[in-house]
């Protein structure tokens, strides 16, 4: 008999892995399996209830890719606009070569360089990367207080990974990216979400803070504090952490990132997946066209930068398209889905799928830094097994 959602929460929260977890998964538009289940966090007993508000990280990279996407269909931007035409500071970056040199850019970055992370930036917690201990020694994700023009303008005093479209890595290029939007736009990029994404969408609360109505809502943060150990050998255990210094919740300063940040809560996120399945707001009005639709989906890295790889784990069989991963060749998969399902997750242990050939979206969240778990894929292979 094959496990339900339930028996995979159970078993990740009995083993200590998680606290507790909430999920949605819904397939043509009705629901799959819905629930909660274990604590809010791993100090009480109190049970984890529905409706919670969860800091998403990464998963903000699709929203803010999604509102460059709406301003390309607008024909306010392209592809192949360069980003160092609107980030003046950009035309002084360089790559770092193996033995230390530093080496001119052969080309400028451009939009889809930044959308599919092949512009040459990088990450603090990219294991094996060269450039990783500039950005650990710069300590920006642990920065909040750097409005998002002060971090990007930081990020281009470091060197570069490797030329603009020569490798993949996973990396703070859609942090740049916002920055574009709001040298674009002229205003701040919460602003620019709201108008584009979460006003239309419904998506009532996702932002870059939350009020004081929300706050007994807010789940705890386990494994770490410190951004710079996001992807760790060394795994985290599940241990509450304050994690408000790095990521605060409240107040009238906070900072928007292109790359993370937002909170949000599993209705709203199935609000943005409904969206990314009918391309429809939530008047049912569309809000791009259906080639655009189809033309952000293609996979857009070539087989010679395939595998992708995040840290010390190969994203098998996955490509990337303009929002996230994209599964390009389902042969090549560790767990059970189908070529076509596309997402991406968060550093909290945060995921979502979606498949528009089976109808099928899904979300899933918690609230656990700083440990490498199955736990996404189990959830994707289970719903595609009870299809």
């Amino acid at each position: 008999m094959m496990p339900t959602f339930s028996d995979i929460a159970e078993k990740y929260i009995s083993n200590k892995l998680i606290a507790g977890l909430e999920w949605d998964i819904k397939v043509k538009n009705n629901i799959l399996s819905s629930g909660v289940a274990g604590f809010k966090d791993s100090r009480s007993n109190d049970p984890l209830e529905k409706d919670q508000i969860y800091r998403i990280f990464s998963m903000t990279k699709p929203i803010v890719s999604m509102a460059c996407i709406r301003l390309i269909e607008r024909n306010k931007i392209h592809l192949n606009s360069i980003a160092q035409e609107f980030i003046p500071s950009l035309k002084s970056l360089k790559v770092i070569q193996p033995g230390g040199t530093l080496e001119r850019l052969k080309r400028p970055i451009t939009i889809v360089d930044l959308l599919t992370h092949t512009a040459g930036f990088s990450y603090s917690f990219n294991i094996g990367c060269q450039v990783a201990s500039f950005y650990k020694e710069s300590n920006l994700l642990n920065e909040p207080n750097l409005s998002l023009k002060e971090f990007v303008e930081e990020i281009s005093t470091l060197p570069l990974a490797f030329q603009p479209g020569e490798a993949w890595r996973y990396s703070v290029s859609i942090d740049v990216l916002g920055r574009v939007l709001e040298v674009l736009e002229g205003k701040r990029l919460e602003d620019i979400l709201k108008e584009l994404i979460f006003d239309p969408l419904g998506m009532n609360e996702t932002a870059f803070s939350i009020d004081e109505t929300q706050n007994s809502r807010l789940m705890p943060m386990h494994g770490t504090n410190n951004f710079n150990d996001l992807i760790s050998l060394k795994q985290k255990d599940l241990e509450v952490v304050d994690i408000e210094k790095t990521h605060p919740s409240q107040g009238l300063n906070i900072q928007e990132r292109g790359g993370g940040g937002l909170f949000s809560t599993v209705k709203d996120y199935q609000l943005f997946c409904n969206f990314l399945m009918n391309r429809k707001d939530k008047e049912g009005t569309p809000l791009i066209s259906p080639m655009m639709h189809e033309f952000i989906l293609k996979n857009r890295i070539p087989e010679k930068l395939l595998p992708l790889k995040l840290g010390p784990r190969l994203l098998d069989g996955y490509g990337w398209n303009l929002i996230g991963r994209i599964m390009i060749d389902s042969s090549k998969a560790m767990s059970l889905t189908n070529n076509g399902e596309f997402g991406w997750a968060g550093a909290a242990s945060t995921f979502f799928w979606l498949d528009l050939q089976k109808n099928l979206s899904g979300v899933l969240m918690t609230q656990f830094t700083g440990r490498d778990l199955n736990l996404a894929n189990e959830f994707r292979a289970a719903s595609y097994a009870a299809l």
